[in-house]
């Protein structure tokens, strides 16, 4: 196996890799993986503050991964990673419904392209009332050649939802991916990546929105950062048991238990938490989970099939 196709493969583990499983590599038989096409994003319901959630629509969107919901407009938006393989970026649906379906509205762009690469969304509302957008560019679409370290995650501003102007890069590290923000207030934002390998959350701090720090790490899988009900700051993120959820009383410094699991019945394999507050008590979940026995090659994304 050449060196070309081994920076791919890894390459490939690091962006694909969830709940923390470490898929070893060899020449004899390639990696094994559950991509975007196998995954299904599901919905589910609390009326107690997000304390627990019950299941209301498994199959929400087929074949799409990584949700973060939003509420812009008086419209409830989702963005997600859309895994057919030819159709791989970002996409937009609006939520309708009582939070059990959606009506696609497609794939948003970046400086007036759509970027197949640009995965992992996160968005927030700006306080001149525009979507700013967090994700991160991997290489799936093309082959991997040299060195890709670090990761860099990038934001980016829309007054629409669909067409973001890019802001720049707000952070970058080696093997993470899945970028999750919040506002606490004027001069605090919070920004949480995963090493999904290592099971470990990194959490940023910033003080506009746009360049992040270290603040502190925590032991955890695919992060969402989200604020409770007195406003400090919530952490939720699938543990052994199921959706674990947290809060810190320090701004992100440290992090304590609140529920070992959230999610009622459906917790197993669930990834990748999105939450989504309509009231004082009601909340809507967002997760995806992967289809059991699915996998996805190494190069089914790429454009050059020959590579």
């Amino acid at each position: 196996m050449n060196n070309k196709i081994i920076n791919f493969l890894i390459f490939f583990l690091i962006s694909f890799s969830i709940q923390g499983e470490n898929h070893p590599m060899n020449d004899e038989k390639p990696p094994q993986m559950a991509g975007p096409n196998c995954h299904t994003v599901k919905s589910a319901y609390s009326n107690d503050a997000g304390n627990s959630y019950k299941l209301i629509n498994k199959d929400l969107i087929n074949s799409a991964s990584v949700p973060d919901a939003v509420e812009f407009n008086n419209r409830k938006l989702i963005y997600y990673v859309n895994g057919h393989f030819d159709k791989h970026s970002i996409y937009l649906s609006e939520i309708v419904g009582n939070g059990d379906q959606v009506k696609e509205i497609g794939p948003i762009k970046f400086d007036g392209k759509i970027i197949k690469d640009a995965v992992d969304p996160d968005v927030v509302i700006t306080d001149d009332g525009k979507i700013r957008i967090f994700y991160y560019i991997g290489l799936f679409t093309k082959p991997v050649i040299g060195n890709v370290k670090p990761n860099k995650f990038y934001s980016a501003v829309s007054k629409d939802g669909i067409n973001f102007n890019v802001e720049g890069v707000v952070a970058e590290l080696d093997e993470a991916t899945d970028p999750t923000a919040i506002k606490i207030n004027d001069n605090l934002h919070l920004l949480a990546l995963t090493k999904s390998t290592k099971q470990e959350i990194i959490i940023y701090e910033s003080n506009d929105g746009k360049k992040f720090y270290e603040l502190s790490k925590l032991n955890g899988g695919i992060p969402e950062l989200s604020l409770s009900e007195n406003g400090k700051p919530e952490l939720l993120f699938q543990d052994a048991e199921g959706i674990l959820k947290m809060e810190s009383l320090d701004n992100g410094k440290s992090w304590q238990t609140i529920t070992n699991n959230v999610l009622e019945g459906d917790s197993k394999g669930s990834a990748s938490p999105s939450v989504l507050r309509l009231n004082s008590k009601e909340r809507l979940l967002f997760y995806f989970k992967a289809e059991e026995g699915c996998t996805t090659s190494p190069t089914a994304y790429l454009e050059d099939k020959n590579f």
